[in-house]
């Protein structure tokens, strides 16, 4: 008995993490957590004077609320992810591609646009999706989050923008070049010229692309107002303004993302912005409070979906 149990526990463990194929996604979920943990402990070490000065009063109502929101932008986020790489690739099924998506996202807390591009690439090379086919993807993603950026700011930030005098022909600038690259005739005249052919990409993808983002933008804003209420009480008629600060300083940080690192710029500018509706002290927790719990939530969902995913497997 005791030597079927060995036997049984020994095919289990090659099944689940030995085979090439599991064994490389294995080690590039534990490297991203492992990442993702130190990047949290560095944001709490950087901000810990704040965290540790600041009087607590936690709400707790204000912190279920936001961990309901980022689900719904996660999972939301993930869903269009994989209707687009579905257009223009195989189709894979909708598990697969919330799996992935989850998983990769921790990526993005590395420095660098690199990295969260190639580990997406290389989760879908394993499903048999060429390299050329997820970077592309990745473009399309990029294009569809600015310029529903820019839309979102048009509705949320026009209050913002005449505060503080910031200029529209930039914004102007990125929804131009946006209509043009989102064009499906400009899209596959260039993938032509790459030779990258059979796509699926039309209007209809394009406006899914765009709608999903401008509601993906908005919840992020209604996300953040949550934090903020998790710490100080924010008044319901300051929702609009907390988005149009989230939107705003969430596409502009866009303009760093091939940058070495862009730690900071987010929290600086939502302080600075928010610091119009409430303290300025308080609006450093908030940011700081922000990252740290967006990084939490997404530690919890990638190792919550990384567990059922080798719990299935040893079955």
């Amino acid at each position: 008995m005791l030597t079927k149990l060995k036997k049984s526990g020994k095919k289990w463990l090659i099944d689940s993490f030995y085979t090439p194929k599991k064994s490389k996604n294995l080690l590039l979920t534990i490297i991203l957590v492992g990442i993702t943990v130190i990047v949290l402990g560095v944001n709490v070490y950087k901000q810990r004077e704040v965290l540790l000065t600041y009087n607590w009063q936690i709400r707790w109502l204000h912190l279920l609320f936001a961990i309901i929101l980022f689900s719904l932008t996660l999972f939301m986020g993930s869903l269009v992810w994989g209707f687009v790489l579905n257009a223009i690739s195989k189709k894979l099924s909708y598990k697969k591609h919330i799996y992935n998506y989850v998983i990769s996202n921790l990526a993005k807390r590395i420095p660098g646009t690199i990295w969260y591009v190639a580990s997406r690439t290389q989760m879908y090379l394993d499903e048999g999706i060429a390299i050329s086919r997820t970077t592309l993807a990745s473009g399309l993603e990029l294009a569809f989050i600015v310029l529903a950026g820019v839309l979102t700011i048009l509705i949320f930030s026009s209050e913002i923008i005449i505060r503080y005098h910031l200029s529209l022909i930039i914004f102007g600038v990125i929804f131009l070049i946006g209509i043009i690259v989102l064009q499906p005739r400009f899209i596959k005249w260039f993938l032509k010229l790459l030779k990258i052919d059979d796509l699926n990409i039309d209007y209809k993808l394009v406006l899914i692309g765009l709608l999903s983002y401008i509601i993906i933008w908005i919840l992020g804003g209604l996300l953040l107002y949550e934090i903020g209420n998790i710490v100080y009480p924010i008044p319901y008629d300051q929702i609009g303004y907390t988005i149009g600060s989230w939107v705003l300083v969430g596409t502009l940080s866009y303009l760093f993302l091939f940058s070495p690192t862009n730690f900071g710029i987010t929290e600086l500018g939502i302080s600075l912005l928010l610091s119009r509706i409430v303290p300025f002290s308080i609006a450093v927790v908030i940011a700081v409070a922000a990252r740290i719990l967006i990084i939490l939530f997404e530690i919890f969902w990638a190792s919550l979906f990384f567990g059922i995913a080798q719990l299935r497997r040893s079955n």
